[in-house]
């Protein structure tokens, strides 16, 4: 059994969580005698692809923010990919995101396509960044895909509310723990990152259905009335004019700092030495700072009736994202209770197992398997 894959996710971006999401599929099904696999991608600046022995794509680094180069890499890759799959040597066509070029080009080869989340269905009105009238060109490939793979089931019924499919094409995969090994191996370890003695910690983009001004608002006087308390706010980007203006406005410029990420190893030490991870967000498809805050064994505060709930259970606080109050509540709740924190602790290693990076490997081939045992 044969699988393609395509340059897509890769293209343009050093990481990305699809990014991540295949390239750890690949690297699992590397050196396994029932499955073979090729990516096809001729240039690439991802930095998942730069050490691996399956594929060897040419970096354009010097070119990175050009937009016409980019462009000009995409159209050649997407010429690579159609030539692969226009000389038809595999058994299921695995695209890695939803651009519809190689309908025409597989015939009748299974299709699988995974389906990460229905923000832009949600948002895309609002903030047409995320894909305004990408919706059509979805459910086209939703209606050719054989299997579509739902990263939870929060997107399960996001795809069955949105748009038109026979519900027994879907399988729930959820993603797995790629910190977590990680974390294992570095655990205790200090790389003498300059960070607050206590602080709660905001991980990733701040933009849009991200919910960050909410969340900030929110904990205001909390940070008013607990001056050594401070939020650290991890990647993302450094901070824009009207995130310091915000700041001000709350006089909070000296307890809000950011922090680049510069690795694993830093991500790692910002989760452990955290009294609270808090994960605001209004909608994800997943989640998988959620995991990876767990694994650290830092306790977590979540948006309540959103994909978290099915990740930590009982291992997270939950609050009202557009509520100011409940998200105040939640975060004072677990950073003033060294007790519920330890059971938070715990609670969240016990459900990392059923969350492995091997269990998503393990069940995406289970869907291949099926399909070419049809």
């Amino acid at each position: 059994m044969k699988v393609l894959y395509d340059h897509q996710t890769f293209t343009g971006t050093q990481y990305g969580g699809i990014s991540r999401y295949f390239y750890e599929l690949m690297n699992a099904f590397s050196g396994r005698n029932d499955i073979e696999f090729e990516l096809a991608i001729k240039f690439s600046n991802s930095e998942y692809l730069k050490e691996v022995s399956y594929s060897h794509p040419v970096g354009y680094q010097k070119l990175a923010k050009n937009r016409r180069a980019n462009q000009v890499f995409s159209r050649l890759n997407r010429l690579y990919s159609s030539t692969k799959l226009s000389l038809g040597n595999f058994d299921i066509f695995h695209p890695t995101y939803y651009h519809s070029y190689f309908l025409n080009k597989i015939g009748t080869k299974p299709l699988v396509l995974t389906f990460h989340d229905v923000i832009s269905e949600k948002y895309g009105e609002t903030y047409p960044v995320f894909g305004k009238g990408l919706s059509g060109l979805k459910q086209k490939l939703l209606q050719r895909a054989d299997v579509v793979i739902s990263v939870s089931q929060a997107t399960k019924r996001g795809i069955l509310e949105y748009f038109e499919i026979d519900e027994s094409k879907i399988r729930v995969v959820p993603l797995g723990n790629y910190l977590a090994k990680q974390a294992l191996k570095t655990k205790g370890l200090n790389n003498n990152l300059n960070l607050p003695e206590r602080y709660v910690l905001f991980v990733g983009n701040r933009d849009y259905y991200k919910n960050f001004v909410g969340f900030v608002e929110a904990i205001s006087p909390t940070l008013a009335k607990d001056k050594d308390l401070k939020l650290v706010c991890a990647g993302g980007g450094g901070f824009k004019v009207e995130e310091k203006a915000l700041f001000q406005r709350n006089h909070l410029q000296d307890q809000i700092v950011y922090h680049p990420i510069f690795n694993d190893s830093t991500l790692i030490e910002l989760y452990e030495k955290a009294q609270v991870f808090v994960f605001p967000s209004l909608m994800e498809g997943f989640g998988l700072p959620v995991l990876e805050a767990m694994s650290c064994g830092c306790p977590v505060a979540l948006t309540d009736g959103t994909s978290f709930n099915e990740i930590a259970e009982g291992a997270g606080v939950y609050f009202e994202a557009q509520n100011p109050e409940s998200i105040q509540a939640a975060v004072e709740k677990v950073i003033y209770d060294t007790e519920l924190q330890r059971l938070m602790r715990m609670r969240g290693y016990q459900r990392l197992p059923d969350f492995k990076a091997e269990n998503t490997a393990q069940q995406t081939l289970a869907v291949y398997k099926e399909l070419v045992n049809k």
